[in-house]
């Protein structure tokens, strides 16, 4: 038996304990019961991005991408309930925008967009023995990279983009334990793999769009340049990595930050420890009661009700219904589901059954 912990699992547990709780599938796995579909601009965005950047059409004139990307952008979009309009063309021209700036300063090449990833996580105290839960059972730690690049010196990076209506502190992204933990997860599913770093794309939704931009410079000789190959294994000299750099204008900002070998170890531990605790047979449950986590959790009405000692039990069979299994997925377009580190994909998988005639 395996018990899977995701990132955005570990990110609730961090967020709010009692909410993780009543939404966990490792622990009372409920959900709202409506169907509604939230607008969610970085959901479409991202779709639109990881056509953009899939590796098979790399090389493809921009000309021709770009009304695949935006037809993914409005596959995405079309769910929408009504009256997000607004919204929709928001993203349309944020994107389009976008795709105009990014060739000049994308000097890097697509590896992989959109895959999963799945590793055994290992003992805090023991990295030699993988952690188990408190039943005995493995535990394993999922997620999915937005993008995998390589640059002109051999070096992979981890990408993801990030939709705000703020610029992030240069602090907020050298602590993301995310994005470090992403790495070492990586580079322990894809062995032999070094990660260098994260890669933060960061396009405001606030942004006056009708500006003039200034263009960014043109790669040329003096200037790092892409790199033209896919290989998924090559080799690149950690030393000569720049810790951190930064390129970009009002709407768009680009952030390299490198991650040490001292940063994915930590993150590893820290991963261990968290793991151990969501796991535990007394884990202690409480709030953490702040109206920036509140005012956007839906899972406020149960927790009002536990705090003021009204039925939480009826207002969750009222309102909520059990989480289903999280369905298999192939991966989208570019991204594979199973990494080389675990195996390939089920022979039966994505075929219809077949019965004995």
């Amino acid at each position: 038996m395996v018990s899977v912990i995701t990132a955005s699992d570990r990110q609730a547990f961090k967020r709010c304990r009692r909410a993780w709780d009543l939404g966990s599938p490792l622990r009372q796995g409920w959900e709202r019961a409506d169907d509604r579909v939230p607008v969610d601009l970085g959901a479409a965005v991202r779709a639109a991005l990881a056509v953009w950047y899939f590796p098979g059409m790399w090389e493809w004139d921009r000309a021709i991408v770009r009304p695949l990307a935006f037809e993914a952008y409005r596959r995405v979009a079309a769910g929408w309930p009504a009256g997000a309009d607004e919204v929709a063309a928001l993203g349309e021209r944020l994107l389009g925008r976008y795709v105009e700036w990014a060739p000049a300063v994308d000097r890097f090449t697509p590896v992989r967009v959109e895959t999963d990833f799945q590793v055994a996580i290992p003992d805090p105290a023991d990295p030699v023995r993988d952690l188990a839960g408190a039943d005995g059972s493995a535990l394993h730690f999922a997620g999915r990279i937005e993008l995998l690049v390589v640059d002109a010196f051999d070096a992979y990076w981890l990408a993801t983009h990030r939709l705000q209506d703020r610029w992030a502190d240069l602090d907020e992204l050298v602590l993301d334990e995310g994005g470090a933990t992403a790495c070492w997860a990586w580079e322990r599913s894809f062995l032999g793999m070094d990660i260098a770093g994260v890669i933060y794309n960061e396009l405001r939704t606030d942004a006056d769009l009708d500006r003039e931009l200034p263009t960014a410079a043109t790669p040329g000789p003096e200037s790092v340049v892409p790199v033209g190959h896919r290989r998924m294994y090559v080799r690149s000299d950690r030393s000569t990595v720049p810790e951190i750099t930064r390129e970009g204008n009002e709407v768009f900002r680009r952030t390299w930050v490198s991650r040490s070998l001292v940063e994915l170890e930590r993150a590893r531990r820290h991963l261990g420890a968290e793991a151990r605790d969501m796991t535990s047979a007394d884990l202690a449950i409480y709030p953490a009661p702040a109206w920036d986590i509140c005012s956007v959790c839906e899972f406020r009405p149960p927790c009002i009700a536990l705090n003021t000692g009204v039925d939480a039990e009826a207002v969750l069979a009222k309102s909520y219904r059990p989480r289903p299994p999280v369905p298999e997925q192939e991966g989208r377009l570019g991204g594979v589901t199973w990494s080389i580190g675990r195996g390939a994909a089920p022979p039966t998988f994505g075929r219809r059954p077949t019965t004995d005639r």
